[in-house]
């Protein structure tokens, strides 16, 4: 029978440090931007140094979607609008000594690709599934 492994790997060992971020009042226009050149599927929202809420690639699409809410706007109004008016502020996320089972339990019940890793209020990193996969091991 195959094991499966995750080890006693803390979330600090196999996180991103280098975390890039963006502030409630940037336009969905610079929040796509973001997407665009980094290809992360989630930015950590800061204000003052402090998480406030993320936004991801499919919070920006939720915005263009009429059968969420009807929208009279222009593409390009949507393409104004706030990264606060989509973000989500319900935020999931793990501290740096945490153990990367507690990441994957995570993953899988609230079906995210990413986390903020935090110490306090303060974004010290982001763990992916990518990240996670290079810490999975399967024994026979």
């Amino acid at each position: 029978m195959t094991k499966k492994i995750i080890g006693e790997i803390k979330v600090g060992v196999a996180m991103s440090r280098n975390v890039v971020t963006i502030r409630p009042d940037a336009t969905l226009k610079e929040a796509h931007e973001l997407f665009q050149k980094y290809d992360y599927n989630a930015f950590p929202v800061v204000k003052d140094g402090s998480i406030i809420g993320i936004i991801t690639k499919f919070d920006i699409l939720r915005a263009f979607s009429v059968g969420t809410r009807f929208r009279v706007s222009s593409f390009w109004d949507t393409l104004s609008e706030n990264v606060s008016d989509v973000m989500r502020t319900a935020i999931v996320s793990v501290t740096p000594d945490d153990e990367l089972q507690t990441v994957v339990d995570y993953m899988v019940e609230f079906e995210l690709r990413s986390l903020p890793v935090v110490e306090g209020d303060k974004v010290v990193g982001m763990i992916s599934r990518d990240d996670l996969m290079q810490h999975l091991y399967l024994e026979d």
